[in-house]
């Protein structure tokens, strides 16, 4: 090699010159060390700062629908209805603060702005929003006493959610102040198998057996829903809502009658019904927790042209606002 005909000082220069080029080669490489390490870090940090900056915003803006929420079961719709612009405000428009709107505007008697707000939902959305836009619209002509077109919009949304409980009741309902108790009978109960802890579902069952004359399957549900649903729990109906289902009653056997009359169709029960007054050591008081339970069948918001009918209220047990 021609290395070993250097002398002895000259090969420790070869040697050192190699190893300057292989350094200077190594040299191209990418940078190595602390400093790009902390570089990486606090792209990193900042990467995971804007993160938890966009989940705290989602977060902070589900609380704020939970809020308007709870206030519309509450019955706080005007209240509720001015918290939805200002939520669009802060965090834009959504489909679901959408219908927490429509909602807020029919229960406060705005039925043509509930209307549009309503079938704007129609178009574009999911499942879930078009079913819960349906029932809104289906409530809305049901506060006007169109109950032909309630029930038209509520058959679309038992369609699009075949086990919304609330949306069944309702779809029962219109059928019995439409004067049909026959089409009634499949949705109540299959509301009532799916929802036996809804008061207001189990009021509507309630009264469809009271409106067919089935007496005595009426008195033991009524029995059974005045009694405490477990301990430390209240009844779900106090003699209030008896008194509200005498009403509903009255109002079903009219528009049985009215149709018995325009043409062959059924006819109501030929004796008279009433309904059971149970004692009150049967009525559970149980003060605020009852109170969602004596709203039954009144109109939410206490908008004057509504009927006062379960089917224009809101439940105050909502499985899901929408």
């Amino acid at each position: 090699m021609p290395n070993q005909h250097l002398r002895p000082e000259h090969r420790l220069i070869a040697v050192i010159l190699a190893a300057a080029a292989a350094t200077g080669c190594a040299s191209k490489a990418p940078p190595q060390g602390y400093g790009v390490t902390q570089d990486n870090t606090a792209a990193e940090a900042r990467q995971q700062m804007l993160q938890a900056e966009q989940a705290t915003r989602v977060d902070t803006a589900q609380t704020y629908l939970d809020l308007i929420t709870q206030m519309q079961q509450a019955g706080q719709w005007y209240a509720s209805l001015a918290h939805t612009e200002a939520f669009e405000q802060q965090y834009g428009s959504t489909p679901q603060i959408r219908l927490l709107r429509a909602d807020a505007l029919r229960n406060t008697g705005q039925f043509s702005q509930a209307h549009q707000a309503y079938t704007a939902l129609l178009t574009g959305g999911d499942t879930s929003t078009t079913a819960r836009a349906r029932r809104g619209l289906g409530l809305l002509h049901a506060s006007q006493g169109q109950y032909g077109q309630a029930v038209a919009q509520l058959e679309m949304a038992r369609k699009l959610n075949p086990i919304d409980a609330n949306v069944l009741s309702d779809l029962a309902y219109a059928h019995m102040l439409d004067g049909r108790l026959a089409a009634a009978q499949l949705p109540i109960l299959q509301a009532a198998q799916l929802a036996p802890a809804n008061a207001r579902v189990q009021l509507n069952l309630a009264l469809y057996w009271l409106a067919s004359g089935n007496q005595p399957e009426a008195t033991r549900l009524l029995q059974r829903l005045s009694q405490p649903q477990g301990k430390n729990a209240p009844a779900l109906i106090d003699q209030h809502s008896l008194q509200t289902l005498q009403t509903q009653l009255a109002s079903v056997r009219e528009a049985v009658q009215a149709r018995a009359d325009s043409g062959p169709a059924q006819a109501g029960p030929s004796v008279p019904v009433q309904v059971p007054m149970l004692q009150q050591t049967q009525i559970q008081q149980a003060g605020p927790e009852l109170q969602a339970t004596r709203q039954l069948a009144t109109p939410s918001g206490d908008a004057t042209t509504a009927p006062a009918s379960a089917l224009a209220s809101e439940s105050r047990t909502r499985d899901n606002p929408l």
